[in-house]
């Protein structure tokens, strides 16, 4: 069956058209207007009249980020948004939200910690109408830094603290919009090189995605990937993975990967996930 919608995953701290935004990349010839990032949202959903829900479950301060991406998408023009923080997932699968989910031409999960959104919404029927509305209809699904890790079927969720030279992490059930693959978010400037390197070494059928601030990834048809955005989209791919001191014994320890293989894509390359092709 051919996937009909669309995925957005973006790398977190996306241009929202403010001037005071510290964005990762200060000289990008990028415009908030016509080739930013939550302009390619509006773009692919190619509906002015639809409703674009901000989803807010992962975030702790849902009401500011509400505010924020509200106030971009009207500066893009779009004035149909509407905003839902849902905590549970007898909530997810009330009624009137799976209503709202029907009706609505798109959805963007916002950043925050990517395990409420797996606790909130795996195995709901909430999860189940965003499958299919994804796979048969013109659907689009966005999701930013924590949005955008939850949505592979292998979800990175770091196990004590959050630190550069801290390999260890967990690889938690995400929302499997995306197979085959690992999301990570912020990969520069919070140098996430090593965990997702390590995570495909565990994992070597899984392409490793790493988005930079500001930059992201459109999939479409769940295979063809572009690179968007005015950062750098790292792929860490395993298929040619040989020997790794990937056990279990061994996880504190400085890792040892031979010849895995990386591909670095900035805005408009493109790549297949099924053949890892570049097109």
């Amino acid at each position: 069956m051919q996937i009909r919608g669309t995925l957005i995953a973006i790398g977190g701290n996306e241009d929202k058209g403010t001037q005071n935004q510290p964005l990762h990349v200060h000289d990008t010839v990028h415009s908030f207007m016509n080739s930013g990032i939550l302009y390619r949202i509006i773009y692919e959903l190619n509906n002015p009249d639809a409703v674009l829900e901000i989803v807010t479950t992962a975030s702790s301060i849902p009401k500011a980020v509400a505010h924020q991406y509200s106030r971009a998408f009207k500066k893009l023009g779009h004035e149909n948004i509407r905003l839902m923080h849902i905590t549970s997932p007898a909530e997810a699968d009330r009624p009137e939200t799976l209503a709202r989910i029907r009706a609505c031409g798109g959805i963007l999960f916002s950043g925050g910690d990517q395990l409420k959104l797996t606790s909130v919404f795996n195995n709901t029927a909430f999860a189940r109408l965003l499958h299919e509305r994804y796979v048969r209809e013109h659907f689009v699904i966005a999701g930013t830094s924590a949005g955008a890790m939850a949505m592979s079927d292998l979800m990175i969720y770091p196990r004590g603290p959050a630190h550069v030279l801290n390999p260890e992490v967990d690889l938690l059930p995400g929302l499997a919009l995306v197979h085959e693959a690992i999301i990570d978010t912020h990969f520069l400037v919070r140098g996430r090189f090593r965990r997702l390197a390590f995570s495909v070494a565990g994992n070597p059928t899984h392409i490793g995605i790493g988005l930079e601030e500001d930059t992201g990834i459109i999939i479409r048809k769940g295979n063809k990937l572009e690179a968007i955005g005015s950062g750098l989209v790292t792929l860490i791919d395993g298929r040619s993975l040989k020997e790794t001191n990937h056990t279990v014994a061994q996880i504190k320890h400085d890792i040892f990967i031979e010849n895995l293989l990386v591909h670095v894509l900035s805005h408009g390359n493109n790549f297949t996930l099924r053949n890892k092709k570049f097109t």
